[in-house]
């Protein structure tokens, strides 16, 4: 999808600000300090003191006049491109079909950065990963998903994104290698798909298509999930190939 080009006059550096200091609350670091928050953002302390304010007395935030924190107001941000998005929407019966041929978990994600986020997931699941789930994010270089965004950069790019991110063992199957890593990236890419084995979750399995629109850029992967014991990686190529490839065909007249 095309993107317009803004011209930085018409940027309202408050607003960015704001939003960048929500996005510092992850897992890892539920609340902070004015001072933490302030080196994190590369801000000054007075700055994020009153952008935190700002967030405490519109309701996004709390305080014990230390720490500040994220209140659940902050997920209308979130719920706001849900219902209005028209692209969740169009994926979600075709997620839910994929996932009742293939009697396994199915999942819809797109790029945001130097991660993955996910979109939609199938109603039915047969495991019990709560780490793919609409909003939750992910690295690319560990997740089949990931790897077939990685597949469409040019060697310039996907050099730069190595340099900015390099790769983490996030369980003992995570290839790290960069040599090693950009042979199973480029190999998703002449494939036309990508599997992965256990490096992202210890006994997940992932099967991920690319989704192209009409002008055959990629928008969104579908994916497969399943537990070790369901199936093996060529068990897994064998049975859901057909149905994440027929979604995908079904998918392209729709997708911009």
């Amino acid at each position: 999808m095309a993107e317009a080009e803004i011209h930085p006059r018409d940027l309202i550096a408050g607003l960015q600000k704001g939003l960048a200091l929500i996005q510092l609350f992850n897992g890892e670091t539920p609340r902070l300090s004015v001072p933490q928050a302030a080196r994190r953002a590369q801000m000054s302390t007075s700055a994020v003191r009153r952008f935190f304010l700002t967030l405490v007395h519109d309701g996004y935030m709390a305080t014990d006049g230390r720490h500040y924190w994220l209140m659940p107001k902050v997920l209308r941000l979130g719920q706001a491109y849900a219902d209005s998005a028209q692209l969740p929407r169009m994926l979600r019966p075709v997620v839910e079909q994929v996932a009742r041929t293939t009697q396994e978990h199915v999942s819809v994600g797109t790029r945001d950065g130097d991660e993955i986020i996910y979109l939609v997931r199938s109603r039915y699941s047969s495991v019990t990963s709560l780490s793919i789930r609409p909003g939750s994010r992910a690295p690319m270089h560990c997740t089949a998903t990931g790897r077939i965004w990685l597949a469409v950069l040019d060697d310039a790019e996907l050099d730069a994104y190595l340099l900015r991110n390099p790769p983490q063992a996030l369980t003992p199957y995570t290839q790290t290698d960069p040599i090693l890593l950009r042979e199973e990236i480029r190999k998703a890419g002449r494939q036309g798909f990508c599997a992965v084995d256990q490096e992202y979750e210890v006994s997940m399995r992932v099967l991920a298509v690319p989704l192209y629109g009409r002008s055959g850029n990629l928008v969104a992967t579908l994916a497969v999930t399943t537990h070790v014991s369901r199936a093996s990686m060529l068990e897994m190529q064998a049975q859901y190939l057909g149905a994440l490839y027929e979604a995908q065909m079904l998918l392209k007249p729709v997708l911009d």
